[in-house]
């Protein structure tokens, strides 16, 4: 009998310390799960300038080309990505991904003024095929109106830019045409100020399309009712449901 339980306390013993050295290795495996390794970036071996080639087709000149610039732009102005995410995908240095951002926009800044012309004509097709509005508003080029936008600004300027919401905002002015296309944008003006000194200001600036001889803006009861720009009768009450009409 001693024999059979020394055999069984054996058993049991050698049962334990598997059992424990099992325990000891989920823990040291959990253990070092937990500490953080560093993963390499940019080790994709089909790089920013192969990846464009694929798409657009071979192009044999070195460094980064036009195509790859673009295509950083666009996923980035597009998409909102981050410069890490860009980085890793055309495997270069976030630096770098930058400065082509920066280039790009440059770029496309300087085409606009080519780009991005006026209607040379006297009534605008929208009005003049609609007979609701013709020829009640022909000599109308478009709608001005002011719009909020959440901005970070820091904390010594937040006073300013904080609007009547007592929210943090820059004030954006926005003019559109009747195919609901904008024509002008004028941005980095602070919450607090009205929409009648952005547009005083807008109207005394060389790319603003301003009216000529009968022409003229629609906008809103906050801006003043003078030549070239039309707004809201003040006398009558107005709802959503009418300025809508």
């Amino acid at each position: 009998m001693s024999r059979h339980g020394n055999s069984r306390r054996n058993d049991n013993q050698s049962r334990d310390a598997q059992l424990m050295g099992m325990y000891l290795a989920l823990e040291i495996a959990a253990a070092e799960e937990d500490v953080p390794r560093n993963i390499p970036c940019r080790t994709s071996r089909l790089q920013g300038k192969y990846y464009i080639e694929e798409v657009f087709g071979n192009d044999t000149r070195n460094g980064i080309t036009v195509k790859e610039m673009v295509g950083m732009f666009l996923m980035v102005v597009a998409h909102s990505t981050r410069l890490a995410v860009v980085a890793e995908r055309f495997q270069h240095s976030k630096e770098m991904v930058s400065r082509v951002i920066k280039v790009i926009a440059h770029g496309i800044h300087s085409l606009s003024p080519t780009y991005i012309r006026r209607r040379n004509v006297d009534v605008q097709p929208e009005i003049q095929s609609c007979r609701k509005w013709y020829p009640f508003f022909q000599n109308c080029i478009g709608a001005i109106d002011g719009t909020h936008v959440s901005a970070c600004v820091p904390s010594s300027m937040r006073g300013a830019y904080r609007d009547r919401n007592n929210e943090i905002t820059q004030n954006v002015l926005a003019a559109c045409s009747h195919d609901m296309m904008f024509t002008y944008v004028v941005t980095g003006w602070e919450g607090s100020a009205h929409d009648s000194r952005i547009l005083s200001d807008a109207a005394t600036l060389e790319l603003f399309p301003a009216p000529y001889g009968e022409q003229y803006y629609v906008v809103d009861a906050g801006f003043p009712n003078i030549p070239g720009y039309l707004a809201l009768y003040k006398g009558q009450r107005w709802s959503k449901d009418s300025q809508s009409v």
